[in-house]
This record gives structure tokens, C-alpha cells and sequence, in this order.
């Protein structure tokens, strides 16, 4: 493992990685200068040869000695193996002379494709400065539009890079025509590669030698270290305290002149550390007889402190049993909001199949009513998703200012008619503050605590409901949040058994329900919805006693009657 690995290893790993990287580097560096020197050698070796080559033909175009033109040229590929193909072409462009006779009399048809021809290769170096190329020599980078044979071989493939030189032949001051000859590349990488790999096998070489000349160097400065580590590893060997004492002075601290600084600093900075350690061990031994009575008399305190500790702990875990149930609700919420998403796109489908059901069926068809009860059933449950919804606090769909009087006057109008048995009473803020929220989901809110407060009183009973303006100042809400500020307070009490206390953790999950045939979404929509508007909700509940739901919203800035 890397962690396991010695200095020594670490510092030949770190010369091995430098060192390599500046030999190849450098070798790049000088293949990149080779390749380069290797290709105008190659671009002069083919303007003296072709040079004198076209010599020879403007003296035989003007001529029109057209067979020894042929063997001229046949004779000059022949005798060169780096030459792929030539055409001589008149001063109109037709072919007069070329190695492929499918070309002979035509308009020139090219070999190949000249990649760039603003990019002229070739500045004849051995030239006077300021004298140009006679008789108009040019060469380019060019790609074979097909494949180039040597009797039954290939010599050449079709999209090989070559190098095409055109030389401007004249005869008397009056041009005669062009010709083009093909060149192959293939030896010039040859001889580059073969370089580039006797660089690489030398520099190999280099490394190695360097790697080996390095680890002796390393190895030498490294062996006074290590041989200081053995003697302390001695020590694990006896732990006994007089031979602890024994082998600690058997240390062989001396200095020498072959170590280097930081050796014979760390043996300076154990050797002081050593001399702290027996100058102390008295004292260490003097404390050990008296170990007992420090004991007695820490004991009292630590006493002291486990009782103080004690109650930390318990009001610790009050602290972390809520953080816990409100993570819980939200990974429960989260999962809560994808299922409802997932289930409203199947309710999407499942609608429109019975719409289409509807609309393809004949008047009086009992399939008609077989899709309007799906459509019905859908209906139920996309009021049980938009309830998930609600729990996995997903967004505010029409916010605005709400007065929450207003709301309660008509919602416990609508729970009243209901509940004739059940006794009302309210206490208004006359001044209530406004908050902003989505009116449908704050119906929902109270609509849902109203219920659950009349169902735990099946007969006869009493609900409180009073509203306040409350200011907050840092009230903890759970283990790692805390809020202040203005608020809008509800409270609801009924006058029912209560909430067990074993159960009473887990009313805000989804699902979770005491009724045979209760949905158990009501209170946690509840609490997913006042913690989407940014509020928090508290219970308090006793058995036999009934129980207390508060809501805290935010107030909006202004006031609202």
C-alpha cells in the first residue's frame, strides 16, 4: 500500500517520475527538430533530382520527341523507388506524357489532392538570399485519390499522404508544360521512427543508470536513519519499566560527519526528549503512590459532574428523538412526493383511456358507466395524492395574503353543520396578522385538524380554537433549526382520550393511522404543508386529558383586520 510505503522508496518513485519526464520530453522535443531536418533533407534530395530531370525534357518537349520523353521519365522512376507516379502535361493541361496510359491525351486528371496550396514546403536553402526558385518548382503535402501499383503489388494506398513536386518546364524563355511526380513518404518515416527509437532505448539507458546512481546516493544518507529506527524498535521488545530505562540509555545518539542535517537534528531533538523523560520519571513514581488518594478526592467531583452530565444526557436525547422523527418525515416526504408523481401520471392515463372508452361507445352501452365510475375512482384517488403532496412539501400552488379568521370562521361553519353535538368555542385576535400562502392547502390544514379533533370526541364535546400575533425569539423547532420573529399563531384543543404516548412520535407519518378506515395522510399533509409555508407545527397531548395542535405561520410584513 502506498500509505506502508519508506522515504527511501518514496524519494526513488518521485526522482523516477521527474527523470522520465525530462527524457521524454526532451526526446519529443528533439524528434519534433529531427522530423523536421528530415523533411527538407527529403524536399532538396527531390528538387536536385527533378531539377535535373526537367533539364532533360524541355529541350525534348520542344522537340516533340515524345518517346524518348517516356523513357526518359520511365527510366528516372525506375531507378528511384521513393517515386509513386509522374504526368507531363502541355501548356494547355493535356497529358502528353504519363506512367498511367488510362491519362494519356486527356485533360490531366490528378493522382492526387493537394491538401494546401498556399502551403509551399520547399525554400531552396543553398539559393543567394533574395533569388527564387528557377523555372517555378513547387511542392506540396498531396492525398492519393487512389492506389498506386508496382506490377502486382500495391505500392501505395488510396488516402496516404505524399509529397507531390511540380516543376513549370520551359525551353527558351517560352513555357513548355508541367510535370508532376510523385513522391512517397514511407522511407522518410522509416528512418524517423528508427531514430526516434534508438533516442528512446538511449534514453532508457540513461534512466536506469541515473535511477541506479540516485539509489546508492539515497540508500547512503538513508542507512543512519534507519539504523536509529532499529534501535528504538527495540524497545517494544521488554516493556519493563527498569529495562525501558536500560534500552532507552543503550541509544546510540553520537553524531557523525556522514549524516546529514536533519538526521543528527532529529537525534538532537530525541535526545532532549529523552533527558525530559528521566528527568521525570521520579516524579512519575512519586505520583504513583499517591494515585489513590488523588482518586478519593476526584471521585467527589467526578460524582458532581456524572450527575450534571446526566441530566445533558437526557435532555440530549429529548433533543435527538425529535431531530430524529423529523428526519424521518423527510425521507419518508420525499419518497411520498416521487410515488405521487409517478401515481398522478398513471391517473393522467387512466383517465384518458376511459374518456376514449366513453366517447367510442354506443348511447346506452353499459360501458359508459363502467368509465365514469373509473373516472370517479381516479378522482378519489388524485385527492389522496394531492394529500401525499401535501406531506412531501411540494411547492405552493397559488400563494397570496390570507387572513386565517377569515378561513376559520368558514371552515368550523362547515364542520358545525356536520356536528350538531359539538360545542364551538373561539377566540379571535381582532388585529390578526396576515400570512402568505396557498389558500386551497391552508383549508386543507385546518379542515384536517378540525376533523381529527371531532373524531376524538365521537359524542359530545368542546373544541377550542383561539388565534394570536406571536413573536418568536429563537425557538427551537428541532435539534439543528431555530426560529424568531413575527408569527401567526392557531391552537385547537379538544376535549378527547388523547394520544398515546408510545404512538405520539409517529402521527406526522404517512399512512400511519388508529381508525379501521383512515387514509392516516390527514396529519401528515398537515405537517408537510405548514413546513412548505415555512411554518412549524407542535402537539401536546395527555391521556384522558385530550390534546393541543399548534400552528405557527409566518406574518407577512403588513397588518391585515
Amino acid at each position: 500500500m502506498l500509505s506502508q510505503k519508506t522515504l527511501q522508496t518514496k524519494l526513488l518513485v518521485s526522482v523516477f517520475i521527474i527523470v522520465s519526464l525530462t527524457i521524454f520530453s526532451i526526446t519529443a522535443v528533439v524528434a519534433i527538430i529531427v522530423k523536421k531536418q528530415f523533411q527538407q533533407a527529403e524536399l532538396s534530395r527531390i528538387y536536385y533530382e527533378t531539377d535535373a530531370l526537367k533539364k532533360r525534357l524541355g529541350q525534348l518537349m520542344y522537340g516533340q520527341n515524345f518517346q524518348y520523353l517516356m523513357i526518359t521519365l520511365s527510366s528516372a522512376k525506375e531507378s528511384n523507388s521513393a517515386i509513386l507516379y509522374f504526368l507531363l502535361t502541355d501548356g494547355d493541361g493535356r497529358v502528353m506524357i504519363a506512367d498511367n496510359e488510362i491519362l494519356m491525351d486527356k485533360n490531366q486528371i490528378p493522382m492526387a489532392t493537394i491538401q494546401d496550396k498556399n502551403a509551399h514546403l520547399y525554400t531552396n536553402i543553398d539559393l543567394p538570399k533574395g533569388e527564387i526558385v528557377q523555372d517555378g518548382f513547387k511542392i506540396y503535402l498531396s492525398r492519393l485519390t487512389t492506389d498506386i501499383r508496382d506490377k502486382e503489388s500495391i505500392k501505395a494506398r488510396e488516402g496516404e499522404i505524399i509529397f507531390e513536386a511540380i516543376w513549370e518546364i520551359t525551353h527558351l524563355g517560352e513555357k513548355m508544360g508541367d510535370l508532376h511526380v510523385g513522391f512517397s513518404r514511407q522511407g522518410m518515416k522509416q528512418n524517423l521512427g528508427m531514430l526516434t527509437g534508438v533516442m528512446l532505448g538511449t534514453g532508457f539507458l540513461v534512466l536506469l543508470v541515473t535511477l541506479f546512481m540516485i539509489f546508492l546516493v539515497i540508500r547512503r544518507n538513508m542507512s543512519p536513519l534507519a539504523a536509529f529506527v532499529r534501535q528504538l524498535s527495540q524497545l517494544q521488545k521488554d516493556p519493563g519499566e527498569q529495562n525501558m530505562r536500560k534500552n532507552l540509555a543503550a541509544i546510540c545518539l553520537e553524531e557523525k560527519n556522514t549524516e546529514v542535517e536533519e538526521i543528527r537534528d532529529l537525534k538532537q531533538a530525541f535526545s532532549n526528549i529523552l533527558e525530559l523523560f528521566v528527568s521525570n520519571w521520579d516524579q512519575l513514581d512519586k505520583y504513583q503512590y499517591k494515585l489513590e488518594q488523588m482518586v478519593e478526592e476526584r471521585t467527589v467531583e467526578l460524582l458532581e459532574l456524572n450527575e450534571k452530565l446526566a441530566r445533558q444526557v437526557r435532555e440530549r436525547k429529548e433533543i435527538e428523538s425529535r431531530l430524529l422523527t423529523v428526519q424521518k418525515l423527510e425521507a419518508i416526504g420525499t419518497l411520498a412526493g416521487g410515488i405521487a408523481h409517478e401515481f398522478n401520471n398513471l391517473f393522467m392515463a387512466i383517465t384518458g383511456y376511459a374518456t376514449l372508452i366513453q366517447k367510442r361507445a354506443e348511447s346506452g352501452h353499459s360501458n359508459i358507466e363502467k368509465a365514469k365510475k373509473i373516472r370517479r375512482l381516479v378522482e378519489t384517488g388524485s385527492q389522496s395524492i394531492q394529500q401525499l403532496l401535501g406531506f412531501a412539501r411540494i411547492g405552493k400552488y397559488d400563494p397570496g395574503p390570507l387572513n386565517l379568521n377569515e378561513l376559520m370562521r368558514q371552515n368550523l361553519g362547515i364542520l358545525s353543520r356536520g356536528r350538531k353535538n359539538l360545542e364551538i368555542r373561539t377566540v379571535y385576535c381582532p388585529d390578526l396578522w396576515s400570512v402568505y400562502g396557498d389558500r386551497s392547502q391552508m383549508e386543507q390544514v385546518i379542515m384536517n385538524l378540525l376533523l381529527n379533533a371531532s373524531e376524538a370526541m365521537p359524542g359530545k364535546g368542546c373544541l377550542h380554537l383561539e388565534t394570536q400575533n406571536v413573536f418568536l425569539d429563537n425557538k427551537r423547532v428541532s435539534l439543528e433549526k431555530m426560529v424568531s420573529g413575527r408569527f401567526v399563531l392557531f391552537c385547537l384543543r379538544d376535549e378527547g382520550g388523547g394520544i398515546d404516548k408510545e404512538i405520539l412520535p409517529r402521527i406526522f407519518d404517512p399512512f400511519f393511522t388508529t381508525k379501521q378506515m383512515g387514509t392516516g395522510m390527514g396529519l401528515a399533509s398537515v405537517f408537510g404543508i405548514v413546513d412548505n409555508h415555512g411554518g412549524v407545527t407542535t402537539v401536546d397531548s395527555r391521556e384522558g386529558e385530550g390534546s393541543v395542535f399548534c400552528i405557527y405561520l409566518p406574518a407577512l410584513e403588513s397588518k391585515s383586520s
